[in-house]
């Protein structure tokens, strides 16, 4: 896919990896904000960012993740790897749930980043894990 699902799961029991539509996409960056307010780590869950691009934008999206790892893509790479390709200009964005065999089971993903996060469905799936 483009990123390490298993070194990024570790030993937890799923991993949530939220892609974000871009460094500066304001609602991207609150639902980084919703997503490390989750809990889930202490659900046994793991959870990563991926963020198009590079080391400076992993960085400005790592200072509001509050301890929810934030890595970079090749440029889009990753979100290609997973699925999320662009629509004109805009970077598709989504939530990925995978579990501890690294199956994907859950996925939301949107054109618009209004779409591609829901805290409660995300809580759903994570319970069926």
């Amino acid at each position: 896919m483009g990123i390490d699902i298993a070194g990024l799961r570790g030993d937890a029991k799923g991993l949530v990896v939220y892609f974000i539509r871009a460094a500066n996409c304001a609602i991207c960056v609150r639902h980084v904000k919703a997503l490390a307010g989750l809990g889930l780590a202490a659900r046994g869950v793991a959870v990563a960012v991926v963020v198009p691009g590079g080391a400076a934008e992993a960085e400005r999206v790592r200072r509001v993740a509050r301890g929810v790892p934030v890595v970079s893509s090749d440029g889009v790479a990753a979100h290609r790897a997973a699925g999320l390709d662009r629509t004109l200009i805009v970077q598709h964005s989504g939530t990925l749930l995978f579990d501890a065999t690294g199956q994907e089971v859950y996925r939301l993903a949107a054109t618009l980043p209004t779409g591609s996060f829901d805290a409660t469905a995300l809580d759903r799936a994570v319970s069926r894990l």
